[in-house]
């Protein structure tokens, strides 16, 4: 074989082997990136759970304020 296809077979070679290497890379921050997302959507409902049973629990306060006070809604 001639020195040029020695060549550009290695070249081909490291060019293969890089991309190989890039697209192992992006693979595992994909995982990573993934695995953050999902553990974020759990912190997400665990928020919104949060803030249903706070505006239950201010619900419950507004009425016993109107009960105690007798006032009535600023709508009406």
């Amino acid at each position: 074989m001639s020195a040029e296809i020695i060549t550009m077979l290695g070249g081909f070679a490291t060019l293969l082997a890089s991309g190989g290497t890039f697209a192992m890379f992006m693979f595992r921050l994909f995982v990573r990136l993934e695995g953050r997302v999902d553990a974020l959507a759990g912190e997400v409902a665990d928020l919104r759970g949060d803030f249903s049973e706070l505006s239950r629990e201010v619900s419950e306060l507004r009425g016993e304020f109107r009960g105690r006070f007798r006032t009535r809604p600023a709508a009406e």
